[in-house]
């Protein structure tokens, strides 16, 4: 048979003898397929055939097809199939962006985020999930729950030149046998996904707007298995470096995983890293959990005015010169930062409101008293309330923040609430008009997105088009870096293992969560070798990924919103988000889309809007 397809292709055209070869070689590699899709789904390593994976939003079986403006991150995953043996050497490379009628090109400098734009591969890691978190605060009841919560879980995203300064890459794809012993289905198929970021250009002299052409090209033991094109359009619009709403992401525990760096070194990664995704990295630093020090807050200052977020000081991304719109003085009431008396407490609201007053006034600054207090503890509150009233001086009016919803009992006390299943929007009008605000924290379906490993990639990034819909300012989440267990339950200050045990967070009442706490990952740990990459950096999650796709969404809702009105936008927004917050019921279903297409095609109607 082989020889009588070398007889007929001997009296083809060379294009066509060439398409054997490759075909050849394709069908004698362990990858038996490959395909494409956004940065909303999450493929399982084990997971059952897709039923977009042959058409997508993004895909239409042979190619990718992308729009974007400048400034903008988009993000696609290419998915390989193999066959149950596994596969040798396994390599994805993206060529540079090659405009069509000018031939500038972009992206030929991975990881560097600068104005010529970049692209950035990584790795999916997986974590295998056999016991799935229970409702809780994650979720509501049964029918709220994320579709599917057990098996091999992506979050980690690993940059390919993690692999290689361990030297595992090209990477090896395991057999089957070794990620499903026992093959509970003849339809498994083995897969393994790579996470493409394109940062599009920020400079709109050099770079025209326009079609622009690339590949991905997919090798096994050093053979090209299949090539994929991608057309790019580039729009001619800039996507705003302000984003409409603040992600408030705490962090805390990383300097002990990285004792080659300075504190300031590992401090100045967070925020970048945090600030690269539209996240802001707050209220976890030395300056937030010790009393005033006028030197640590001048230090401080570029964070809060933007000039951190500056190439002449080591930046570059997405909110160039953009500061941080919120500072929490104090973070879970656990340090006694403003002091235990009336005469401390005041001395020190004085210093803050002064120094906030003088320096950064725009910045939305507060105590943060207390976390999540129960009703025997309103005493303390009130007394804290009561010390704060009575001071004489300018720091009478320093603001008060917890994390719970709105409480009639609190209402003239607490300026800013966030409560960890929403909040009444019936009340949110009052409240800001009052000057105070409500926030909503961490995640809870289906009233918002949840922050579980088991929840859909969407769950991270319909919080945004929430708070744009039901104008929510900001989404506080507890914890980015819990790689070392906080003080409560089993596994109190434990160092984690968090690239293979999915359980991250446990309290002393044995109540769980898979993936709880964890929106970055190591790319140093020196606790566990096995476990290092041997890197100085922070490596992404999809999680943190989808937040970012949500901040950028909102961005574009801002921009059609300018030119069509808000009732419009709101049209598109009800496509996939026809209701939230206390619209939902606790124990109702989830009623925004789980899927990233949806969102996907919502988005590119946004975008022919802003065309027409």
């Amino acid at each position: 048979m082989q020889l009588h397809s070398y007889l007929i292709f001997e009296k083809k055209k060379n294009c066509l003898f060439f398409f054997f070869l490759f075909s050849v070689g394709f069908l004698n590699a362990q990858i038996k397929n490959v395909w494409a899709i956004g940065d909303g789904e999450k493929i399982f390593k084990t997971g059952f055939v897709s039923p977009e994976k042959n058409i997508n939003s993004i895909w239409n079986g042979d190619k990718i097809q992308l729009k974007g403006l400048y400034n903008e991150i988009l993000a696609f995953q290419v998915v390989l199939e193999t066959y149950t043996s596994g596969a040798k050497q396994v390599s994805v490379e993206v060529q540079p962006f090659i405009h069509q009628v000018t031939h500038q090109n972009f992206g030929s400098a991975s990881d560097s985020y600068g104005d010529d734009g970049c692209i950035d591969i990584f790795i999916e890691h997986y974590l295998f999930v056999k016991d799935s978190t229970h409702p809780n605060w994650y979720y509501g009841s049964p029918k709220a729950m994320p579709q599917k919560m057990t098996g091999w879980i992506p979050d980690a995203l690993i940059p390919i030149s993690a692999y290689k300064n361990i030297k595992k890459y090209p990477i090896d794809l395991p057999p089957l046998s070794e990620i499903d012993p026992g093959h509970k289905s003849i339809n498994t198929i083995p897969t393994q996904a790579f996470w493409i970021d394109v940062y599009l250009p920020r400079d709109k002299k050099s770079f025209q707007p326009g079609s622009y052409t690339s590949k991905v090209i997919v090798r096994e033991s050093g053979k090209v298995v299949k090539t994929i094109p991608i057309e790019l359009e580039l729009l001619p619009w800039y996507l705003p470096d302000t984003d409409q709403h603040t992600i408030w992401l705490y962090t805390e525990n990383v300097y002990p995983y990285f004792p080659s760096l300075s504190h300031n070194e590992i401090d100045r990664m967070l925020k970048f890293e945090g600030h690269r995704h539209r996240v802001d990295i707050m209220g976890g630093f030395t300056v937030n959990k010790t009393s005033f020090n006028a030197e640590n807050l001048k230090a401080y200052l570029p964070y809060l005015n933007g000039d951190a977020y500056r190439p002449n000081n080591g930046y570059e991304g997405p909110g160039i010169g953009v500061g941080e719109k919120i500072f929490p003085i104090g973070m879970y009431g656990d340090d006694p930062v403003m002091g235990n008396d009336s005469i401390t407490v005041q001395q020190q609201a004085n210093l803050w409101v002064s120094w906030f007053k003088k320096f950064a006034p725009n910045v939305q600054y507060f105590w943060y008293l207390i976390d999540e207090p129960k009703p025997e503890q309103y005493s303390f509150i009130k007394q804290r309330h009561r010390w704060i009233e009575n001071d004489t001086g300018i720091g009478k009016f320093m603001p008060l923040f917890t994390t719970t919803s709105y409480t009639p009992e609190l209402k003239s006390i607490i300026k800013y609430w966030a409560g960890y299943d929403g909040l009444d929007l019936s009340m949110l009008p009052t409240i800001q008009k009052l000057g105070g605000d409500h926030w909503f924290y961490n995640g809870n379906r289906p009233r918002y997105g949840s922050i579980i490993l088991e929840a859909s990639a969407v769950d991270c990034r319909v919080n945004s088009w929430i708070m744009y819909k039901y104008g929510v300012n900001v989404w506080f989440i507890w914890n980015g870096t819990q790689w070392q267990h906080n003080h409560s339950g089993p596994k109190r200050d434990l160092y984690q293992r968090i690239y293979s045990n999915p359980l991250t967070y446990i309290n002393n009442s044995m109540e769980w969560g898979n993936g709880d706490g964890i929106m970055f990952y190591p790319g140093n740990n020196p606790f566990y070798p096995d476990e290092n990459f041997g890197l100085n950096q922070l490596f992404p999650s999809i999680r943190l990924q989808n937040m970012r796709r949500g901040q950028q969404d909102a961005a574009i809702l801002e921009l059609v919103e300018k030119k069509v009105g808000r009732n419009k936008v709101l049209e598109y927004i009800n496509k996939v988000v026809p209701a939230a917050l206390s619209e939902v019921p606790m124990d109702a279903a989830t009623p925004w889309s789980l899927k990233g297409n949806d969102y996907d095609n919502v988005r590119l109607e946004l975008l022919k809007c802003l065309q027409n």
